[in-house]
């Protein structure tokens, strides 16, 4: 408290009694004292997440008193999760900004990781893919955290190989012919271990005795052209891929789909940058 005070500019004392007016106010606890300091209720950590969503929209507010463009400043973070984005993406958004002072972010991660990201406000949206088994703990994890999801597309499950495997040029695969290769995936996490118990076929994901982690989509990329391995995805990422010389197999006998999905913190006002850089994607993406 006393830190905080000082970088208020107010004593501690003015601090903490404006702590106890918002607390009568709200009618609960919103912090925990103890002799370790001070730490947020769960209603204190909501609370804090909303006041940050409010300043901002103010902060556009703001934006928009400004009339001279060369002064305005583009800002943008989102996190991409289980996906590889065109590039063309990210240049088509370039092209579209009105300013010269641009604020970009990217993380790319996993699902879960995206999820917490726009929960705590360091990301403004998020983009993921997720398949059909996953679909049901996403939904469950969306309203726990106060987020909601909109679909973008949805597609059937394929098989990403680079030109090294025995499998390129081919249409199709049977999901036992995978065995004999190595599956590459990001790191561990809630929805990866989902896919651990879905069945391909005959055969479930847990069956790859050789599989490789790897936590950057440019090093799968380059996982996937110079060796036999290979990765899962959908039609959305064919095209991207196939510049690196990356064929894509549609699996068969799958009923598993996958789906292209925006997060986005429920009742909250997208800046114009994240809506502009939402309609780039359904230009590329939706079905």
């Amino acid at each position: 408290m006393r830190k905080a005070a000082d970088r208020l500019y107010v004593t501690q004392p003015t601090l903490t009694r404006a702590m106890q007016n918002l607390e009568d106010e709200m009618g609960m606890k919103l912090l925990v004292r103890s002799n370790h300091g001070v730490s947020l209720t769960t209603t204190g950590e909501s609370l804090y997440y909303y006041a940050q969503s409010v300043i901002n929209q103010l902060s556009e507010i703001e934006a928009l008193k400004l009339k001279d463009k060369e002064f305005e400043q583009n800002k943008l973070a989102l996190s991409v999760g289980n996906i590889i984005l065109e590039d063309e993406i990210m240049l088509n958004f370039y092209e579209n900004l009105q300013t010269r002072h641009a604020n970009i972010s990217i993380y790319e991660t996993s699902i879960e990781k995206v999820l917490v990201h726009v929960a705590k406000l360091e990301s403004e949206i998020g983009i993921i893919a997720v398949n059909t088994e996953q679909y049901p703990a996403l939904n469950k994890i969306l309203e726990i955290k106060g987020l909601e999801a909109h679909e973008i597309a949805s597609s059937p499950l394929y098989v990403h190989v680079g030109g090294k495997s025995p499998l390129y040029g081919m249409d199709c695969i049977e999901p036992r012919e995978l065995l004999r290769h190595t599956y590459v995936h990001l790191p561990y996490d809630y929805f990866s271990n989902i896919n651990e118990l879905i069945t391909l076929g005959e055969i479930r994901v847990m069956d790859f005795k050789h599989t490789i982690v790897i936590n950057n989509y440019h090093a799968i990329v380059n996982m996937i052209k110079r060796t036999d391995a290979f990765i899962f995805g959908g039609k959305w990422q064919i095209d991207e891929l196939e510049k690196g010389h990356i064929d894509s197999l549609l699996l068969n006998n799958c009923n598993v789909e996958k789906k292209l999905m925006w997060i986005k913190r429920k009742k909250e006002i997208l800046s114009i940058q994240a809506r502009e850089f939402l309609d780039i994607i359904k230009e590329n993406y939706a079905d």
